[in-house]
Parts: C-alpha cells; structure tokens; sequence
C-alpha cells in the first residue's frame, strides 16, 4: 500500500533463531533502489512508532530510508512471551541482520527510538551483528539498574510503568476488566505509590507483569542485573552512538552513565568512530519548550530530527563532509541561559568544582526564613547543629525533576534550608553536583536527601537537582556524600544558591521507612513507617558542603 506518498508492507514477519516470528511495517522510498535501513523495536504497538519523541517512519523514507517498526516478543502482533529487556539482545541481533538481508537494502543498519526502544537498541548491539553501525539511543540506559535503582533506591515510576506493560499485555489476553485497570491506576497514580508494601503481590502484576517482582526484590546488583546490563559488551568493540537526554528525564542518570563509560573507554575520536551527547530541556514525554511550566524558548526543540537523520547520513549513506565529524561531542541546554551550549567532553568527575559551606547561626535552619547560610568563607563556629524530623507517614513531596518553583514547601521547618547570598558574577555550572555533610542520626537507618533550587531575585526556587544518601543509626557524627542528578545552568547575578536538607523526596524517590536498612524497604507496612531524627553540624574541621561543577562559560 501507499501512505504518506511512501510504499508501506505491513505485517512483515521475522523469524527468530528459536522459531518465533516477530511482525514489523516496513516503510520505504517510493523509487527503487538500494536503502540504509533504519530498525525501531518497541512494545507499545508498532503503529505508535516512538512519535511522542520521533519523527514518523515517514519523514525518515521520504529522505532516502527504509524504516522497520518490529513489535518485540510477545507484543502487538508477534509471537512468544513477553519478558521485559530479556530477549532484546538475541532477539535484536536477528532482526538487525534480518533487516540487512531485505529487499532494496544495502546492508546497513542504524537504529533508533527512545526509553524502551534506546533498551532494545544496546542490547543488540552488544552482540554486535555485523550489519548494525551505529545507534541513537534515547532517554535510556544500557545499564537496566539504572532504571530501576537510580538515586541507589527503588524507582517508584517502575510500579506505573509495570502497569502499562501489563495493560497491553491484558488486551492481548482480551482481559478488558484488568486491561480496564491499569488505565485506572495510571491517569490516577498517588493511591498505588502509597501503597505498602512496595513488593505487594498484586493480582494484575503477577498475571500480566511478573518480571516487576524481580525489579523489587532485588535491591543488590546481581547476576540479574549484571545480565541486563549491555555497557561492558559494547564497550569491547563499540560503534557509533548518538545518546540524547533530557534535564527533566527519569532516566537522566543513565543517559549519561552510559555516554560517559564510552568518553571513557573508547579509542581515540576519529572519522571512523566518535559519539554524541545532547541533552535538552525536556521530561520523558514530550521533548517541547515548557516543562514545568517554563518556558525555555523557541529553540528548546533542539532541532533534534534533523540532528538524527544528519547523523544517519554520515554512518548509513557516507556523507561525511556533512560537517558532524567537526562538531563538538556534546551539546546541552543551558536551563536559565535558554540557550544551547557545547562542550569538548563531558565532565568526568561529580563536584570537584566551586565549594559553599553550610553555616547555621543563632536562628535554626529549618524552613526558608530560618538561620541557614551557604558561605565560601568559614562557618559560624558558635552556631548549634540543624536538626530536621522526618515522619515517613508525611514524606516532603518532590512529584519529579521539572523546574518547579518550590519556594512554598521550603517554608516547611521540616526541611533545612541554606540559603547562599546573592551572587555578583555569572557562575556556570555543568555536571553533578555533590553534598558532603557531617550528619547523625537519632533512628536510623534513614536517608538524607539534598535538593538544590535556583532563588531567583522575586523569591521563586526553582528545582534544579536532588540526590540522596542512606544514614545509619550511630552514636556520633558521621559522613554522607550525596551524588546529585547531573545539572546545566547558568545563576545570574542577583540569583542566589538554595540547599534543603530533609529525609525524603516523594514520590520521585521511594520513602525511607526508617529504622530498617532501605534495601528492606520494599517489604515495610504501613505500621513500619516511624520517625527520624537527623541533625547537621558544620564548623571548623567538621564542614558540610556542597560542590557545583562550574564550567569556565
């Protein structure tokens, strides 16, 4: 058939090394000739094609490609059981050198897609198939960890996002009631991220979605993680890899984790081998100009299609005087300069940039109005140590990682607030920040979690970064170093840094039950959930910190 002014075959099967067929639409020009293929592996349905991120099939044909849109094992119309991330690596090998063998392709194969299809794009590439160049991985990780454990705590987004595979998987099954459901609990959430315990055997769960219990209750990275990490296979022998992220994305941390093991490991940069790395002002879903309510501007889009398919032209067609080689590695938005920026690397090390000290003083630190100060100069050695009590039955709310304006929760004297002066020079920052804080605990074991703001000169706090560290129960003081999610921003001049200090960040972290290790914590009830008690001392050979990775922009 014709759509779009393309040639479209839909139902095109795949045969697997095991026998299972795997059904794919394949879109091409509609000239003959020979076509670099491009592969996109999903299991939403292979009519969505990934365009809540990426341009249609479409587009790509009708500049001189042959898109393939396969449903994974087990899903849309393809044979087998769906297990999540398990069969991607074999299962994309095959299709890759499936897809090279076709007619009108010239044996070159790229792949692309975001979130679960960026998955499906390291697993197969770390078996290596011949046929496949390069990759553009989106919003993603080649390590699954990451997705599940990404502050070293239990992703509460997991739970909704089990319910979404088991939705479809109840269609296929024709089980309209819990199909029904799990529409349910996903337009309306907060119920089920209340929820205790969080490794309840959940009756849709363990019928639709079983593999969300090995997720939970393996809080240690093990042979089960080990085997869902793709990095060290593709680190042996890479190819090309374009990684792009989002600022605002839960999957941050492994969009970055993974380009940095390649600025890392890999050879030295050449015609024949380099990566990307750009990351833009957007959550998951959609990559557009106002997350959060802000607006970044015109250019937030990033132009990030024809940044794909030039990256496509220089791998699968050989157009490499197209200028990319030239380009810097990575690009970045800047979040406050609303401006694109790039960079030679990424940087390697968190913190290990500009330091400001916690101060108390005469007035406690909690809440926004209280006595809390950052200071590049010593800490008020008179002062008390800061105290914060943490209820786990009434966790501080953090819904995600939009730049939301939190200045009315930091009103909360639950929380520590530190607050630096207003700053007389433009100070760039590009990295992760670091919190290194002298702590003890009442009860513990509990966490610590730093959330840093931007305090703009009319009093917004604007959300830039948040990170945690489990604390023990102990008898004296003790230090928690706090990796915090990587960050791009420029403070103005008038704008000031803002530290809080607290023991939780719900639900974009899972809450910390106290009194029980964290990795117990998916097993806490609800009469498990009890009271901590944190204080925070910096003074004269006992500081507390933190570090912001400043750029020379």
């Amino acid at each position: 058939m014709r759509f779009g002014d393309v040639v479209v075959k839909r139902n095109v099967p795949c045969t697997m090394r095991d026998g299972v067929n795997l059904y794919a639409d394949i879109y091409l020009p509609e000239e003959s000739g020979d076509y670099p293929v491009l592969l996109l592996r999903q299991p939403y349905g292979r009519k969505i094609a990934s365009t809540v991120s990426h341009a249609h099939p479409v587009w790509y044909a009708s500049r001189g490609y042959m898109v393939i849109v396969q449903d994974v094992r087990g899903r849309g119309d393809s044979e087998g059981e769906f297990v999540p991330f398990v069969h991607e690596a074999e299962d994309g090998c095959d299709a890759v050198e499936w897809a090279a063998k076709l007619p009108y392709a010239n044996g070159k194969v790229g792949m692309y897609g975001f979130s679960y299809q960026g998955i499906t794009q390291w697993a197969a590439a770390s078996l290596r198939p011949p046929a496949l160049k390069t990759i553009v991985p989106s919003m993603t990780a080649g390590d699954v960890h990451r997705w599940a454990y990404p502050h070293g705590s239990f992703s509460s987004g997991m739970l909704i996002w089990a319910f979404q595979l088991a939705r479809d998987s109840a269609r296929r099954a024709g089980d309209l009631e819990a199909e029904q459901a799990c529409s349910r609990i996903m337009a309306s959430p907060d119920a089920m991220l209340r929820h205790l315990p969080v490794n309840d055997r959940h009756p849709i769960l363990e019928r639709y979605c079983p593999a969300y219990f090995d997720w939970v209750n393996r809080p240690e990275y093990d042979a089960y993680w080990l085997s869902l990490n793709w990095l060290p296979a593709f680190l042996r022998s890479p190819i090309p890899a374009f990684h792009i992220g989002g600022w605002y994305d839960f999957l941050l941390e492994g969009t970055v984790q993974s380009y940095q093991a390649l600025q890392e490991t890999a050879p030295a940069r050449t015609p024949d081998l380099f990566h990307r790395l750009e990351i833009g002002p957007w959550v998951h879903i959609p990559w557009g100009r106002k997350a959060g309510g802000v607006d970044h501007g015109p250019e937030a889009d990033g132009d990030m299609h024809a940044k794909q398919a030039r990256w496509f032209d220089y791998w699968l067609k050989g157009e490499r005087d197209n200028g990319l080689y030239e380009e810097p590695a990575v690009r970045y938005f800047d979040l406050q300069a609303r401006a694109w920026k790039t960079a030679e690397a990424y940087p390697e090390q968190a913190g290990g940039g500009r330091k400001w000290l916690l101060s108390g003083s005469a007035k406690p630190a909690n809440g926004a109005l209280g006595g809390g100060r950052l200071t590049e100069t010593a800490p008020d050695g008179e002062a008390a140590p800061d105290v914060f009590v943490y209820d786990a039955r009434l966790p501080m709310p953090l819904a995600g990682y939009v730049p939301a304006d939190r200045s009315g929760i930091q009103d909360r004297t639950e929380i520590l607030v530190y607050t630096g002066e207003p700053l007389a020079e433009t100070v760039a920052v590009l990295g992760a920040p670091v919190v290194n804080a002298c702590v003890q605990s009442m009860e513990g074991p509990t966490d610590l979690v730093a959330i840093l703001s931007m305090l703009e000169p009319d009093g917004t706090a604007r959300f830039l970064s948040v990170g945690r560290a489990e604390i023990g129960r102990n008898d004296g003081w003790c230090r928690a170093r706090i990796v915090m999610r990587p960050i791009a921003a420029t403070f103005q001049p008038g704008s000031a840094i803002r530290l809080e200090l607290t023991g939780s960040a719900f639900p974009a972290l899972i809450r910390h039950p106290n009194g029980i290790p964290l990795h117990d914590a998916r097993r806490a009830e609800e009469s498990d959930l009890t009271i901590a008690v944190v204080a925070v001392k910096s003074r004269a050979g006992m500081e507390s910190w933190i570090e912001l990775p400043v750029t020379e922009d």
